[in-house]
């Protein structure tokens, strides 16, 4: 009995030390620098896990150099803020961004830089509309990252010696996985698998508009009723502790096609996104209030030449030089909010401060160019329509609700 014991227990460890082992040589996650040079894929290179959010507080508690730039939001910013990027060439910068986030995380990931990461120089925050609309807890793995008190230990742990673990180790060695997450935080959209990247099959004009359609929006509940005061409050919260700590901040709203704010429209909630920016502008003002780090705002979400873009045929590379979808921006207008906000290289006409895009007469305007836009496209805003009416599952009194909120609104 006690050989057997002696025995398995060998084997166990020896098992142990041989996953531990692969799991170094092949390094998918890009935790521990041991990639073995006969694995074919970049070192700035790893793969995805779960929601990432554990990998990158690993990340961001591993610099040591001071960052110039700090990036924070949803997947528009890991896909359209390249740290590597020519707008910011000379500076040091940290993509933070995390698919699905919303306000909330962001704030608890700036509050984790602060407190675990290097000394910050600026951050750039986006700030979405939709995330108004999703629930606080997010992804799953947030619990399970540094940002919610995990220690780094048990985060490795979790990422050496699980099945996960080997299974990625496996199919990067036979050519299984694709690494598009580069170290310093940045999605590289077309390192993607192919089948990710084949999402304008649902309509080649509007790719993505019903493989990835925003059902969070158009609920049972009024999640935007529910949770808007409190992400307002918390993220007042997280700018002043920034600007406390002499981080100057940029929020910023990136754009996204027209097509995405015609579906807003279609759906009902053009008023609540002009509620919602004016609203923001009044928490950016609160919060610049007293002594601390320079903070601005700067909207790019009117509707002009950029959000008009047309999609022709072809892949997410090829049928638009500014988006890869409705919904995602190409890196190259994420240089052109760079050169907005850090003054370097040619200045687009493209963006304004946050202040002045929610006064009434440039809402009204923004408002007019979209139903010049929808005038002029009635073939695709009929198919918008009809993407959105399969997809609402609002009951007649939110419905009536929100008609009566627009009906107020329109008025003031």
């Amino acid at each position: 009995m006690r050989r057997w014991l002696i025995a398995t227990a060998a084997c166990g460890l020896g098992c142990l030390a041989a996953l531990l082992a692969l799991v170094l040589a092949t390094d998918v996650f890009a935790l521990f620098g041991t990639r073995a040079s006969a694995i074919p894929v970049p070192q700035n290179l790893r793969l995805s896990t779960g929601g990432d959010r554990a990998i990158k507080a690993l990340a961001i508690a591993a610099l040591k150099e001071p960052l110039d730039v700090l990036f924070l939001g949803s997947s528009r910013v890991v896909f359209g803020f390249d740290p590597a990027c020519r707008s910011l060439e000379g500076l040091r910068a940290y993509n933070a961004g995390l698919n699905g986030s919303h306000s909330d995380e962001a704030a608890e990931v700036l509050h984790y830089a602060l407190d675990h990461g290097p000394k910050i120089a600026r951050v750039v925050w986006n700030i979405d509309f939709e995330e108004f609309f999703r629930e606080r807890e997010g992804a799953g793995d947030f619990a399970q990252s540094g940002f919610a008190g995990a220690s780094p230990l048990s985060v490795q742990l979790r990422h050496a010696l699980t099945y996960e673990a080997l299974r990625k180790s496996l199919a990067a060695i036979f050519g299984g996985q694709s690494f598009y997450m580069d170290v310093n935080g940045f999605y590289h959209y077309d390192r993607q698998a192919p089948a990710n990247l084949d999402n304008g099959r649902d309509f080649s004009a509007l790719p993505t508009l019903r493989d990835w359609f925003p059902h969070y929006l158009l609920t049972l509940q009024d999640r935007f009723a529910i949770a808007a005061e409190q992400r307002f409050a918390r993220l007042e919260e997280a700018i002043r502790e920034a600007r406390g700590r002499g981080v100057a901040v940029d929020i910023v709203l990136m754009p996204t096609h027209v097509a995405r704010r015609a579906l807003f429209d279609l759906a009902g909630l053009q008023p609540r996104f002009e509620l919602w920016k004016r609203r923001l502008a009044e928490s950016v003002a609160a919060a610049a209030e007293g002594e601390g780090a320079p903070l601005r705002a700067f909207d790019f979400t009117e509707i002009g030449e950029i959000a008009r873009a047309r999609f022709g045929p072809g892949g997410p590379l090829e049928r638009s030089p500014l988006f890869f979808e409705a919904l995602h921006p190409k890196p190259i207008v994420g240089e052109m909010i760079l050169a907005r906000l850090l003054d370097r290289g040619p200045r687009a006409k493209f963006g304004d401060s946050l202040a002045e895009t929610t006064r009434p007469e440039r809402l009204a305007a923004d408002r007019a160019a979209l139903a010049r836009w929808q005038a002029e496209n009635p073939t695709l805003v009929a198919t918008i329509a009809a993407v959105v009416q399969a997809n609402d599952h609002r009951d007649e009194p939110l419905v009536a609700t929100v008609r009566a909120e627009a009906s107020f609104l329109m008025r003031e």
